[in-house]
């Protein structure tokens, strides 16, 4: 197993390689071909050690959404951080609630939004989003997910992820990729469900679209059915928005894109714009059937990750980031569609808002096209994470990006590709 990534031309990245791999197990970090080492980063550019520019195409995994270095991000969220402590472990901070009423405010389309939960990662507070409904209604074991999504590694998050499980009580329902069945086929997926557990099924989490598996994007009516279901069942509905939320799918929450209004929602990732906090807003009714202690951790709604959430929703409402999200992202869809009719190793381009999976012919086109996509034309490229699903290449630029950036990366990729293969 390669431990360590080296690339001609960069002695200062690969001398960091290679103390990183004295250094650090390689479980730290998701494989990708590039592995860059970046000094800098501003708005949606980063600056290796080395020199090469990149426009960044990742988001830092849908995290940045308002890209790197914003002003009047850094600027709100110094002056909400100020003085105040660094844990608030047992105590109270004024930013703490005002998060937590901002948050709830801002489902303004979701009546179900009624209280909050803070973690500190999105696996995290997929766990006490379950925990929350598993209390509710302790006497139902059986726990309900659709198939092949992705909500974290560890503990409930981990059982309930891919298409198998080791928790006995987990089953899998489907979900729409390359085939999309009719409604009733879904339906009585569900149904053959509750009839062999009656009255014994607590929950239901779903993705609003399946990331790590391909990026695959559900017609609306299938969400809409899974909540008409699991309102009728008295089944808990969960929406795990972790990578999806705050104008990633073109609605600052991905459940107001499918309309849809689920009983608990998990915020993750770009909920901080980069400061590590997560969030699980729904229910009073779940949120307090948690007794003190059964939710608590020493770093959850911290006052530095709540000023990070309040400073973000100022950017988001000051810039209108949503409207802009929504007004390049036919910019993006447009150029990944060109790109594809003029490449043979591109088969699909899926996606929605400003996170699209481009799907290669194979996994060696598509570590290629990281690779090659990295190298760019003289000194600037385009950076991308190791392909998802093994041939799945995201793209998931910052919020803020302007048409002119998304053009200019679009051309360095047309460029950099046909270095990989063949053209239409």
């Amino acid at each position: 197993m390669q431990h360590s990534i080296t690339h001609d031309g960069e002695p200062k990245a690969n001398e960091l390689r290679k103390r990183l791999s004295a250094v650090s197990g390689i479980g730290q970090r998701t494989y990708t071909p590039t592995q860059i080492v970046v000094e800098k980063a501003k708005g949606c550019r980063l600056w290796t050690i080395d020199g090469r520019e990149l426009l960044d195409f990742t988001s830092g995994v849908l995290v940045a959404n308002l890209g790197h270095g914003h002003e009047g991000f850094e600027g709100q969220y110094l002056k909400y951080a100020g003085s105040l402590p660094r844990t608030s472990y047992n105590m109270v901070t004024e930013i703490e609630v005002a998060a937590g009423e901002r948050l709830v405010a801002s489902m303004k389309s979701n009546s179900r939004a009624e209280k909050v939960l803070w973690a500190a990662s999105g696996s995290e507070g997929i766990q006490k989003a379950m925990w929350a409904a598993m209390h509710k209604h302790p006497d139902r074991p059986i726990l309900l997910a659709t198939r092949f999504g992705f909500h974290g590694k560890k503990g409930l998050a981990g059982d309930v992820t891919g298409d198998t499980s080791p928790n006995p009580n987990v089953r899998f329902i489907s979900f729409p990729m390359e085939e999309v069945r009719t409604p009733e086929f879904y339906e009585a997926e569900l149904d053959a469900l509750a009839r062999e557990f009656p009255d014994k099924i607590a929950l239901l989490i779903t993705e609003p679209y399946l990331g790590a598996k391909g990026s695959f994007h559900p017609p609306k009516w299938y969400h809409q059915l899974l909540q008409k279901w699991c309102n009728r069942h008295d089944v808990a509905f969960i929406f795990d928005e972790v990578q999806s939320c705050h104008g990633r799918t073109g609605n600052l929450y991905a459940h107001e894109s499918y309309e849809v209004e689920p009983d608990l929602v998990v915020l993750g990732k770009g909920l901080a714009n980069g400061e590590p906090a997560a969030a699980v807003v729904g229910r009073a009714d779940m949120i307090d059937s948690l007794n003190y202690g059964e939710a608590s951790d020493t770093f959850s709604g911290n006052p530095r990750a709540c000023a990070a959430v309040c400073a973000t929703l100022d950017i988001f409402e000051r810039e209108r980031i949503v409207e802009h999200c929504r007004k390049v992202a036919p910019v993006l869809r447009q150029g990944l569609e060109a790109l594809k009719d003029e490449f043979d190793f591109i088969t699909a381009v899926r996606g929605e808002g400003l996170v699209f999976g481009v799907e290669m012919e194979d996994p060696e086109a598509a570590n290629r096209c990281v690779l090659e996509a990295y190298r760019g034309t003289g000194s600037k490229g385009v950076h991308f994470l190791g392909p998802l699903a093994q041939k799945v290449l995201r793209v998931s630029p910052p919020l803020i990006i302007s048409e002119s950036e998304i053009e200019q990366g679009l051309e360095t990729l047309r460029s950099a590709w046909s270095r990989v293969g063949s053209i239409r």
